[in-house]
């Protein structure tokens, strides 16, 4: 059973489709893309192939274009703002949700739908360039994954970013949050080296990787084209495409500029500073607004909201996650969880926010409320995609900002009595994506920081009695997240004036706009203490957003004259006339590959494909082994049944295997099941002649996980089973295998984490072949099997049962954070674990014949061709107890396997 058990395993890592593939799609073709979209998308796929094609003209002028139609596939996803971009595939992703998406992207260009498409069309010329002898093998091969696609992560990211603001005039690059990042590194004189932002690695500082290899990688590039010219990226791309993937990435740079990446960094690190220091002397010659710092943690401490029980706040870093609340002088975990936009009860004893939940194809937010004198949380909106709630003064009912399949937003209001949700307002065709908002303190309106098409994210009142629409300001200016005072006055936002965030107040009395906060680095997200005397907001410093406050005291602000503009006219576009979707037109390989036979001699070929939504896909190696005959490895995988379903054909000469399986979703886990045939030459079986196997498996995998402030746990269960039938004999055996894990985090800042695992197997089959080996290769690739107990060899520990286990103790894991050069091989972390083995196996089984070892492992962490984090290499020696000598062993894990 041992032997075909890697053959058995394979289905259970058949991947889901990136898109709900039970939908009904539909295609619109363009002169250079097709549009994918399912039904209740049609004007949204009309307006992003508009978008496309703008954004193809555009590339254009730089960059040669992909070769091949591109696919462009849009979809509501759920509750999540993103898009993505595959060089292998010529595929675009582009989600429909864009509520709030002002506290993650410069919201100034005309909509959405222009931000993403143009970003992840960007992605694909930047990508697939290819020049010189790799150009010319594209005539034999095809479209190879592109060379270009392999580069530091500053020359993916951050290059889109500065093409963004270089053809359309706004991106990241000269949003107020970059700017103010920035301006921060300039006050501290401390910026990130090359090593920390050439790669995807586990990095625990701030800012976080996304910040750095995005928003600060934009401005490396900017520097790039300002030193050398606007052609200074096309001449760097022309160069690198030219390479192979595995080189030291000093070599294009050399060649398009005659320096290297280094000498080009250091220069960048002594040119920034000049590019703020202006910016920060008008800041200070106005005069600094005093603050006060509440909070310490940083990383993303925001959404403030005071009562006498407490201030309580939301937050998110590598250490910690939930709603923290400060009281009694000091500060604790109240909730632990992802929790976003919480606010007390008018009477203090319930908190709301919304939570995200995740299935196969879609991604929830729905509204949650906490009892604090039980100390229970409840669910109470399924499925209603709210992402901002405030309550009405009365507390008796709930306002809620929602999502909708288009990428639109709705508002609606929540009665807590009833558990009924009444709708309010639409704003169709995006034009009034609502960001945040606040209730006036009557109850009788809102005023919603509202995203208007155009690239206006203003204040508008609305009145709940007449349903009317009142804009408070227009202008481009992006305004957020508005709190009512006390009194009714004052309505306080955050605004990126000048692109500078600081908090302001409308007066609504006279239209007057006050600024209340004038600070070095940002201001953000107002609201007010429970006595009324001071306002708390999140700002900015080193460590990221903490809390602060200021004192409320209107007499202290300063008017300022801000412009009225005129938004742009919008029409939406007529919806899209598609035809059915057909993905069987999109399953031609874009390339293929040679290929070595399975001993090292002959010669075959491999390519794979699969269409843009995910319905079909496959891959094929097929060719000659010069000792062995003709070999194939077909696989595939079809998702339209709304699960996994998956096919391989395996064979090399006179052996072959087939297998078909499903994997299904459960809770927090998931179901395979699979059928599968071997027709093998197995000498310890028949070594006349090949031994046909049948076997029918299943596979049960749960997950679940606690947290409490820095504690965290986590435990997994797997259950393997699986009955098999050899020709030739009419019984049928079984085997049966589980693994449990547990890991603990210590609650404390250094990650000190102790792991258990427990495993067994039983088959009723006699054969030795079909036993259990307990034993450890000295070579391993893909980790260790459940069953195993390292220090002793292959064979010391068989049987047709088994019983093993293992305690293990990591230390805090030592950071290297250093690149070998600027080759693509990257040194995340090592780490150190002491573990003590024990295991026993047998037929049957005798627990006074179980084993035990002591050992220790070094593990290193890498990261691969910059952008494949999760690969490690460890080694590790165990003695056995009664053992002559230790037994040392090399493991390389690498994704995927």
């Amino acid at each position: 059973m041992a032997r075909f058990l890697p053959l058995f395993l394979w289905l259970f890592s058949l991947a889901w489709a990136q898109f709900d593939p039970t939908r009904s799609w539909f295609t619109l073709r363009t002169e250079h893309f097709d549009i994918h979209y399912h039904t209740g998308l049609e004007r949204v796929a009309a307006e992003v192939a508009l978008h496309a094609e703008e954004a193809y003209a555009l590339l254009s002028q730089d960059f040669e274009p992909p070769p091949n139609r591109l696919n462009l596939v849009v979809a509501d996803v759920g509750d999540v703002r993103n898009g993505f971009a595959d060089p292998t595939q010529n595929r675009i992703g582009v989600y429909t949700a864009q509520f709030r998406s002002a506290d993650l992207l410069n919201p100034r260009l005309s909509s959405w739908w222009q931000t993403v498409v143009f970003h992840e069309v960007a992605h694909l010329f930047d990508l697939t360039q290819v020049r010189g002898p790799l150009k010319e093998a594209t005539r034999i091969f095809g479209q190879l994954p592109a060379q270009s696609a392999v580069k530091p992560f500053p020359f993916v990211e951050g290059t889109v970013l500065y093409l963004k603001y270089k053809k359309l005039g706004e991106s990241r690059l000269n949003d107020a949050t970059t700017r103010m990042m920035l301006r921060q590194m300039v006050l501290s004189g401390r910026f990130p080296s090359l090593d920390e932002i050439r790669q995807a690695y586990t990095r625990a500082a701030w800012p976080p990787l996304g910040l750095l290899v995005y928003n600060y990688s934009a401005w490396l590039v900017r520097y790039l084209e300002e030193r050398f010219g606007q052609d200074a990226y096309r001449r760097l791309t022309e160069a690198n495409a030219g390479m192979l993937a595995l080189k030291d990435f000093n070599q294009p740079f050399r060649q398009a500029f005659g320096l290297s990446l280094d000498e080009l960094y250091a220069d960048f690190v002594r040119w920034l500073p000049g590019q703020f220091e202006g910016e920060i002397a008008e800041i200070r010659a106005r005069g600094l607004t005093p603050t006060e710092q509440l909070s310490r943690l940083g990383f993303y401490s925001q959404g403030a909201t005071d009562s006498a029980s407490g201030l309580v706040y939301a937050h998110t870093s590598p250490l910690r996650q939930g709603l923290r609340i400060l009281a009694g002088g000091g500060e604790r975990e109240l909730l632990n969880g992802p929790a976003q936009h919480p606010q007390w009860s008018p009477d203090g004893r319930y908190l709301i926010f919304v939570r995200e939940s995740e299935g196969p194809y879609f991604v929830g937010s729905d509204l949650y409320r906490y009892d604090r004198l039980e100390g229970r949380l409840e669910r109470l909106t399924q499925g209603e995609r709210v992402y901002y709630a405030r309550y009405a003064p009365d507390g008796r009912s709930i306002f809620l900002a929602k999502n909708t399949p288009d990428g639109s937003s709705e508002l609606a209001r929540y009665f807590v009595d009833l558990k009924r949700v009444q709708p309010l307002r639409s704003f169709p065709h995006q034009d009034g994506v609502v960001h945040s908002f606040a209730v006036a303190p009557d109850g009788n309106s809102l005023v919603l920081a509202l995203l208007r098409r155009g690239g206006f994210q203003d204040l508008y009142r609305y009145t709940l009695a007449s349903g009317g629409l009142e804009a408070l300001t227009q202008d481009r200016n992006v305004e957020a997240d508005p709190a009512f005072s006390p009194d009714g006055q004052y309505v306080l936002y955050s605004s990126d004036v000048n692109r500078v965030y600081n908090l302001y107040a409308y007066r609504l009395s006279d239209g007057a706009v006050l600024q209340v906060t004038n600070l070095l680095t940002g201001a953000y997200q107002p609201t007010f203490s429970h006595t009324g005397e001071h306002i708390v907001f999140s700002g900015y410093d080193e460590s990221g957003y903490n809390l602060y406050r200021v004192p409320y005291d209107p007499a202290a602000w300063r008017r300022v004259g801000l412009q009225r503009e005129t938004l742009p006219a919008f029409r939406p576009p007529e919806p899209a006339q598609g035809e059915p979707y057909n993905p069987f037109s999109y399953l031609r390989p874009l390339y293929w590959l040679p290929l070595a036979g399975p001993s090292g001699l002959g010669l075959g070929a491999s390519f794979s494909a699969s269409d843009p939504v995910g319905l079909h896909a496959y891959a094929l190696s097929v060719g000659l082994d010069g000792s062995r005959g003709a070999f194939y490895d077909l696989t595939y995988r079809y998702a339209g049944l709304g699960f996994p379903l998956g096919v391989r054909l395996v064979g090399i000469g006179e052996q072959n295997a087939q297998g078909v399986g499903v994997l299904l979703p459960l809770l927090q886990g998931s179901l395979g099941l699979q059928y599968l045939r071997t027709d093998l030459f197995e000498p310890a079986l028949n070594p006349n002649r090949n031994t046909v196997t049948h076997a029918v498996g299943l596979d049960v995998f749960r997950q679940s996980s606690l947290a409490d402030d820095l504690f965290r746990s986590s435990a997994s269960l797997r259950l393997q089973g699986s009955a098999f039938l050899r020709e030739g004999s009419s019984a049928w055996r079984f085997s049966l295998q589980g693994a449990l894990g547990i890991s603990l985090r210590l609650p404390l800042e250094a990650a000190h984490v102790f792991g258990l695992r427990l495993a067994g197997g039983l088959t009723t089959s006699p054969l030795a072949y079909d036993a259990f080996d307990l034993g450890v290769l000295p070579l391993t690739v893909g980790g260790w099997p459940a069953l195993a107990v390292r220090g002793y060899a292959p064979g010391q520990l068989r049987g047709g049962q088994a019983l093993a286990g293992s305690l293990e103790y990591r230390l805090p894991p030592w950071p290297i954070e250093r690149g070998v050069g600027n080759w693509p091989v990257f040194l995340d972390d090592l780490s150190l674990a002491l573990f003590a083995d024990g295991g026993v196996a047998g037929s049957p089984l005798e627990l006074s014949r179980a084993r035990f070892s002591l050992g220790a492992e070094l593990r290193l962490s890498l990261t691969l061709f910059y952008l494949a984090p999760g690969s490690s290499l460890a080694l590790g020696g165990a003695q056995g107890i009664g053992e002559p000598a230790p037994r040392f062993y090399l493991s390389l894990v690498l994704p995927g396997l």
